[in-house]
């Protein structure tokens, strides 16, 4: 485990491991590496800014930041330039997202990060060099891969800032890039829990139950 920094560890949707430090510590790179051992992704958390490992966009990270905040109202995270409101009731988190994207074939872009959307029956293996190469051409800072049977999802992400590839077992970003493809609006995760995603003329809606698993201050 990772001593002498204030962090807090969360599910979201039944997965996606995600820790939040909090502080502002001076060895970022180094925290990262280390907590990248047990969890899937890492967020900076100062005030109502959150910032992830790698600059990227992460709406489950989003998702479990909110939950932490106020019955209501906006924060700032990484890969959105605007600010997001958000709503916790008892048992849901909802965040609103002022997203600009394109869809390009299978292709799926933010500002913040990139999805490549793949039928599960074509049989093609995600690597991280795809994702790389992904990545690269578009000019991301990371890039995802959603491998799609119905409205059921397999997702991979790359992140370049911390060069890490994860088979996730939830992603926000990805059940969004899905939705917007696909045209499904309940994106089943890995965890069989989902996200619900509404998507409207100027923003998306994301739904999903965040839980708190560790407290490490």
């Amino acid at each position: 485990m990772i001593d002498m920094v204030n962090s807090r560890i969360f599910e979201i949707a039944g997965g996606n491991s995600t820790v939040f430090v909090y502080g502002n510590p001076r060895n970022k790179k180094s925290i990262v590496k280390k907590f990248l051992k047990e969890v899937e992704q890492v967020g900076f958390v100062s005030g109502d800014r959150m910032s992830m490992m790698g600059g990227e966009m992460c709406i489950n990270a989003t998702l479990a930041f909110a939950s932490t905040l106020d019955k209501g109202g906006e924060l700032f995270t990484s890969g959105i330039d605007k600010p997001v409101k958000y709503i916790n009731s008892k048992d849901v988190t909802k965040v609103n997202l002022p997203l600009s994207y394109r869809i390009l074939d299978n292709v799926v872009l933010f500002d913040g990060i990139g999805f490549v959307c793949i039928d599960k029956k074509s049989k093609a293996r995600v690597t991280k060099k795809f994702l790389v190469g992904l990545a690269d051409e578009y000019g991301l800072p990371a890039f995802g891969a959603i491998v799609y049977e119905g409205n059921e999802i397999v997702p991979y992400v790359y992140v370049k800032g911390v060069d890490s590839f994860v088979k996730e077992t939830a992603c926000g970003s990805g059940s969004v890039a899905y939705a917007l493809f696909s045209g499904f609006s309940e994106i089943v995760q890995p965890t069989r829990e989902s996200l619900s995603i509404k998507i409207k003329k100027d923003k998306v809606v994301v739904s999903g139950e965040v839980k708190e698993i560790k407290n490490g201050e």
